[in-house]
């Protein structure tokens, strides 16, 4: 019996685990049912919980930890189960004791893990409210010192930013600028502004920079949100589930390239959701292809808001009479560039020795980096735009743009013509027209960049900004660590003597334009230079005689607006020459024999005092360009010319330049001519000629001028009439060619009735002093469709002309005038009315309209019916020195799309047309006497006082004119 004690305890001792033991054998069936019925019973609380989390989201909370832990847990927890659940299902029976133990086993254990994740449940407060205030506010402010003032440059930037953001059609806005403009300062404004409204409900900020990183960007936006994501989660569905449910504003700041929004799991905005992105880039072309609604260019700091920061970073030093006059010029260096702006006036501040401003001067004006903080803080910053061009060529034609002198217009033919011309820079093309289009599209890539800037006449010209002039003359300079070509460049600089020699050697262009050198009495030794701009040095008149001898490599030499009398005999030996430009050189007399130079593409003589036309030109087999237009020349050897094999364009327009049909019959043979501008007398021998049309129709631009016109071209298929005392014979077939036409002095012209269909694809049309012009176009005359394609009427000193369009209106499915964009009329003494009411809806593309010194006119629209929103597109409206007009039309309706306008010497007219919405940023003047001002009616109360802001009373002067009228 004493032994029976410690028998029975050590067999409960071992029993209890081999029960357990075998319980996982036994028992594994009834367990995994078990297992089954309390995972699903938990699996409806964690949908519980995880719907009031996602509820608790949008809303800008976030879930607790230990809930958040609690369902990690579970999911885990889940997924092991269904594993068993699975391998049970693949065995059907368990057969193996081994397998049936293993699994039993695993049972338990996570029997024990569910009852373990119920407990915790029950832990007081932790689930009766799953989320609580996030730690991430809606929006984070930012530092920032935006320039201020109400109607500053930044200001206006600002209000256009945010009114975007508040139209609902704009889902993704684009802010472009060159590097340092200040797009991220103006979008930290937006980003702070947005606390004060609840438009958004997070606003979240990615800087992006350089080196796109996907992955990265989820992950910002992520812990923006307070998300976590799981190693093997997928990143981009998970943003997604939460940004579909918030209205949100993404700010993609310093973008550089694309990417696309649905493979990082940002909802595309749209009016659905009202959400927003906000791009800034220095490319144009980044934000159209991320989908832009709207662009908007932030522009340079006006030259008072770029003083006033300037003298802010500097401190009082700059107010000192002696200080401020150099300082006004260092700011002026800055260029309105803010980041330029404060490095420079950081690096200034309390200097107060004016030595020190004259050399921070000289600095700035040589582009060289010696300010402190220049090279690393603007240079180099802005080098990243130049760094990210697509390649060689694209960065070679920025460079080139530095040559020309600061804040120069660049006409954008010319430029192109250079690189067609230089080796290397536009390569793969067969002819000009394919350089030129190849040209234009590198320039539209350099702009896109933010790198130029559109030239303020139209699209013809380019202009760089001074500190990215300053950039490309930094890498370039022979002083620089950058590798790559080498410039010397003091064009606009003043010199009076050119560079020493020992600065021409090395270097492979050099620009000297608009200086005011005298004489080049120097032999540069130039074993690399392949460009030479000399031209707009007005002053020089003599180059040394052995000038030339040692550029053996010279590309292109450029003497234009010059004083020379001669070139040397050394311009013979240039024999890689390709561009010998001698434009207004009014004074040369005399050119050395011109056929040594063999590779000669490009040859402009045009309006220069040569009398002779130069020997050897038709040795010159590789010559594509050549202008001799207003040239003296007596006679034009035409037959020599059409002889050149290569020749693709030809200008020989001027009064001494007329072609006859004899040498013109030629002209048709040159098969690969494309562009020709020539003066003719008498149109009847080519009209006639067999080859005309189709030889005329081939061409892809030209210019005939039948005597003389003043006028400029305005597309590049142009006629120019003029002094005629009868309109020449058969002019219909040559105007059926032409985009644009000019008539001057013509004075047997009646009418453009009598051209019937061939005005069909005109474009411009500009009638100018033709005393027995009555009528521009009567309907009853004209077929269908006669002006279909036109743009613009420029109507000049017409003293007869009554109607500019009689007969009534066009037929109702007539097209013509429905592409008309501008109107321009002035001079026209007899003229009464512009139009008729029943012609406004044929107007409907309408952008401008001018009128002016028609003394007789009392009405613009004669008649009362006018159709609905009359001149919908109407933008520009300038009403001039018209004193007998009474009103623009007797008919209620208003001006809705108006931007600018200038009513100015109108003392009878009665009422504007404006409504006060469509003009709340109106530029332009009103001038009048007060006595009109008071009396005018307008068609909205509240018009008149927003008007008020540009009336100016007028002078004296202008009354005592109005009250003799």
């Amino acid at each position: 019996m004493d032994l029976l004690g410690p028998i029975v305890e050590i067999i409960l001792f071992f029993w209890d685990p081999i029960s357990r033991h075998i319980g996982y054998f036994k028992d594994l069936n009834n367990n995994v049912e078990t297992l089954k019925r309390k995972t699903k019973k938990l699996k409806r609380k964690h949908d519980e919980i995880q719907a009031e989390v996602d509820d608790a989201i949008p809303v800008g909370k976030r879930q607790k930890a230990l809930v958040e832990n609690w369902l990690t847990e579970f999911r885990n927890t889940e997924n092991q189960v269904d594993s068993i659940r699975l391998e049970l299902a693949l065995r059907r029976i368990c057969t193996g004791h081994s397998s049936r133990y293993t699994l039993g086993k695993r049972v338990v254990e996570k029997l024990e893990d569910i009852k373990k994740l119920n407990k915790k449940l029950k832990v007081k407060g932790v689930f009766h409210e799953v989320a609580e205030s996030s730690r991430h506010p809606r929006v984070l402010e930012k530092q920032t010192s935006l320039p201020r003032g109400q109607q500053s440059t930044s200001e206006r930037t600002l209000e256009e930013i945010w009114q975007c953001l508040n139209e609902e059609e704009n889902g993704i806005i684009g802010i472009c600028g060159m590097g340092g403009i200040g797009k991220t300062t103006l979008m930290k404004e937006i980003n702070n502004r947005c606390t004060k409204t609840r438009n958004f409900d997070v606003v979240i900020w990615i800087t992006v920079s350089k080196d796109l990183n996907l992955g990265l960007i989820q992950e910002e936006i992520g812990n923006r949100l307070g998300m976590k994501f799981d190693g093997n989660e997928e990143k981009g569905d998970k943003l997604f589930a939460w940004l579909k449910n918030l209205r949100y504003l993404l700010i993609l700041d310093d973008l550089w390239e694309t990417f696309s929004l649905t493979q990082v799991g940002i909802p595309k905005p749209d009016k659905q959701n009202r959400c927003k992105i906000a791009i800034t880039s220095r490319s144009v072309t980044v934000c159209n292809a991320m989908g832009a609604d709207k662009s908007i260019k932030v522009r340079a700091l006006t030259p008072e808001e770029a003083w006033n920061l300037f003298c802010e970073r500097c401190g009082d030093v700059v107010l000192s009479s002696e200080i401020r006059p150099v300082a006004e010029e260092v700011a002026k260096e800055c260029s309105g560039l803010p980041l330029a702006i404060k490095t420079v006036g950081g690096a200034m501040h309390g200097k107060d020795k004016k030595e020190v401003w004259r050399n921070a001067l000289r600095a700035l004006k040589g582009a060289s980096p010696e300010v402190p903080g220049m090279e690393r803080q603007v240079f180099l910053p802005l080098k990243l735009s130049y760094d990210s061009l697509e390649n060689d060529n694209i960065k070679s034609c920025f460079l080139y743009c530095s040559l020309f002198p600061e804040d120069h217009l660049i006409p954008i033919d010319e430029l192109v013509r250079y690189w067609a011309m230089e080796e290397g820079f536009i390569e793969n093309v067969n002819n000009l027209e394919e350089a030129s289009n190849k040209g234009h599209d590198i320039l539209e890539r350099i702009k896109d960049a933010c790198l130029l800037e559109k030239g303020s006449h139209g699209n013809k010209y380019v202009r760089m900004h001074d500190l990215l002039r300053d950039l490309a003359i930094w890498i370039t300079s022979p002083s620089s660590s950058i590798e790559g070509s080498k410039f010397l460049v003091k064009a606009g600089e003043g010199l009076v003597q050119p560079p020493e020699e020992k600065m021409w050697r090395g270097v492979v262009r050099i620009s000297l334009i608009s200086s005011k050198i005298k004489h080049i009495q120097i032999t540069p030794d130039c074993p690399n230079l392949i460009s030479l701009f000399l031209n707009q040095n007005n002053q020089l008149c003599t180059i040394h005689s052995n000038f030339f001898e040692l550029m053996p490599k010279l590309q292109i030499l450029d003497l234009s607006t010059t004083c020379i009398e001669s070139l040397p005999m050394s311009l013979l030996q240039l024999v890689n020459l390709r561009v010998l430009i001698l434009r207004y050189c009014i004074d040369l007399v005399e050119v050395p024999p011109l056929g040594n130079l063999k590779e000669l593409q490009l040859l402009d003589l045009s309006n220069s005092g040569l009398k002779n036309f130069p020997q050897g030109i038709a040795s010159l087999v590789k010559l594509k360009r050549l202008d001799i237009s207003w040239t003296s020349f007596t006679p034009i050897p035409y037959t020599m010319i059409y002889g050149l094999p290569s020749l693709e364009e030809l200008r020989t327009m001027g009064r001494n330049g007329h072609v006859d049909r004899a040498t013109f019959s030629e002209a048709v043979n040159m098969k690969r001519l494309r562009s020709l501008s020539i003066s003719v007398s008498n149109l009847n021998g080519f009209i006639a000629h067999d080859m005309f049309h189709q030889w005329f129709s081939g061409l892809t631009s030209f210019h005939v001028m039948v005597n003389y016109t003043p006028f400029v071209p305005v597309s590049n298929k142009h006629i120019s009439i003029g002094e005629c005392d009868k309109i020449p014979c058969g002019i219909e077939g040559l105007i059926k060619h032409a985009f644009s036409l000019d008539l001057y002095e013509s004075i047997g012209l009646t009418s453009l009735s009598k051209f019937q269909g061939d005005l069909k694809s005109l474009r411009h049309l500009r009638v100018s002093e033709c005393s027995g012009v009555e009528c521009i176009i009567d309907w009853r005359e004209v077929g269908d469709d006669a002006f279909q394609c036109l743009q613009s009427l420029d109507l000049q000193i017409l003293p007869n002309l009554e109607k500019v369009f009689d007969g009534g209106v066009p037929p109702p499915l007539n097209a013509s005038l429905q592409n008309l964009r501008r109107i321009w009329v002035s001079h026209c003494e007899k003229l009464r009315s512009l139009f008729s009411s029943s012609m406004v809806e044929q107007l409907h593309q309408l952008e401008e309209l001018t009128i002016s010194e028609c003394f007789q006119m009392k009405e613009i629209i004669e008649g009362d019916e006018l159709p609905h929103n009359s001149f919908p597109k109407l933008r520009f409206l300038i009403l001039d020195d018209l004193p007998k007009l009474e009103s623009i039309c007797s008919q209620r309706f208003m001006f809705l799309s108006l931007e600018e306008m200038e009513v100015i010497s109108c003392p009878k007219l009665k009422k504007l047309h404006l409504f006060c919405s469509s003009i709340h940023q109106i530029k332009g003047k009103i001038e009048g006497k007060r006595e009109w001002w008071e009396r005018l009616e307008w068609e909205d109360e509240n018009a008149k006082s927003l008007c008020s802001t540009i009336y100016k009373e007028a002078s004296s002067e202008v009354e005592e004119e109005d009250s003799s009228e």
